[in-house]
């Protein structure tokens, strides 16, 4: 992997995809959303994550989502955004756990609650209680992520300053 590969870690609703967006309009840095290039494999005019969860299932997504990784993670000067499950498949896990510049988007489960409650992600149609179970079985894997950013303390932007920072090649 490329030392200056870089990972936003996190669960739905985290900051992900607004904190690349910051670095994308901010900075040279070249910015990759695992779920785009997802999508963009998948050619069959599905316009969202949720068409491809409900047209093919949840575990078709996990296997495009692998194979989406091992075409870009090792992508030289980037920063990529991973879908909130992504770390649930062992070789994206065990890839990202082994860089230096992984950020893990920290935050509590309410807070997350309200940033995801009225989307149309396949996950939360579950219920509160499914999501919030999917929530705790995840956050022993993001634990190990080498960086943490709390969200209940940072700005989007403040965040965002922070990961710049710290990788110190952009």
């Amino acid at each position: 992997m490329s030392s200056n590969t870089a990972f936003l870690v996190g669960f739905m609703g985290s900051g992900k995809s607004s904190i690349l967006n910051i670095l994308k309009l901010n900075t040279e840095i070249h910015t990759i959303d695992l779920d785009d290039i997802v999508l963009k494999e998948n050619k069959d005019d599905l316009e969202s994550i949720e068409q491809l969860f409900e047209k093919h299932g949840e575990e078709y997504f996990r296997d495009c989502e692998v194979k989406a990784f091992q075409k870009i993670y090792q992508n030289p000067n980037t920063v990529i955004s991973l879908g909130g499950g992504s770390m649930i498949s062992s070789p994206i896990k065990s890839e990202v756990l082994k860089s230096e510049h992984t950020f893990y988007l920290k935050n509590e489960f309410e807070n997350l609650w309200k940033n995801i409650e009225d989307s149309k992600r396949p996950l939360v149609s579950s219920g509160k209680d499914n999501v919030m179970k999917i929530y705790l079985e995840r956050l022993d894997t993001y634990k190990h992520c080498k960086n943490t950013i709390d969200m209940s303390k940072h700005s989007l932007q403040e965040a965002s300053e922070i990961i710049i920072n710290r990788l110190g090649w952009i």
